[in-house]
């Protein structure tokens, strides 16, 4: 529930750090920790609603990562701000 400007859930304290003094725009290395990297974006012969992401490191790969979705599922969110 909001009170006051700070986010609390029911029975939990307010949360550490006000969000208002929180960037409207954060960057995503700095300000939250994510570790950007190239994903390449392959569309699916058989299906043409279905996508598969693979990423560009080798390391990631042998660690099985990838995604498949359907292409109606994907967005670029800089058309969502």
């Amino acid at each position: 529930m909001w009170t006051d400007g700070q986010t609390k859930s029911r029975g939990a304290q307010a949360l550490p750090t006000d969000w208002r003094d929180q960037p409207v725009d954060p960057d995503l290395e700095e300000n939250l920790g994510y570790e950007l990297i190239a994903w390449e974006k392959i569309n699916v012969v058989d299906d043409p609603d279905q996508v598969i992401f693979l990423p560009d490191s080798e390391e990631q790969l042998r660690d099985d990562a990838f995604i498949v979705s359907s292409e109606s599922a994907v967005c670029d969110l800089t058309d969502k701000r």
